[in-house]
């Protein structure tokens, strides 16, 4: 009998579901289509806020909540608004946009939202099905393995 390992040949075999509903791929699809949508939306969404807030491109709007965190900043730091603090980077944004990384940065915010909020549209989904097919034979691939060694000798 040769020695552990030598010899052997293993191989990762996948193993798919047996079968997946309509219900199931408009599921996904929706899902898919609600991550790109978010992925693409967020970065206007932020700007849009931004500019909502009184951060414009022709500087802080009087009476908005910018002035007013403008003001309170002014007068915890002794009368002016520190570089890089929070108005200012804000004021940057509204003034000239979010730039390439705060893009990229929305756009992955967005992505991970739209993820997380299908995913969780998933265990939902999932959990009234499982209500619904209770007291019934038909067998679940939910807690099954996607892929399994398998040892040829």
């Amino acid at each position: 009998s040769p020695s552990k390992g030598i010899g052997q040949t293993w191989i990762l075999e996948p193993i798919m579901p047996s079968t997946i509903s309509m219900d199931q791929i408009t599921m996904y699809s929706s899902i898919g289509a609600a991550t790109v949508a978010l992925s693409v939306a967020m970065p206007f969404a932020i700007m849009g806020i931004i500019g909502g807030m009184g951060f414009t491109a022709g500087g802080i709007s009087a009476g908005s909540i910018a002035a007013g965190m403008m003001s309170a900043e002014a007068i915890a730091s002794g009368g002016g608004v520190a570089a890089g603090g929070t108005v200012a980077v804000l004021q940057s944004i509204g003034a000239s946009g979010l730039g390439a990384a705060g893009f990229a940065g929305a756009m992955g915010a967005g992505g991970v939202i739209g993820a997380s909020g299908g995913r969780l549209a998933t265990a939902v989904m999932g959990k009234s099905e499982e209500q619904k097919n209770e007291g019934t034979s038909s067998s679940s691939n939910t807690n099954m393995a996607y892929c399994n060694w398998r040892h040829w000798e």
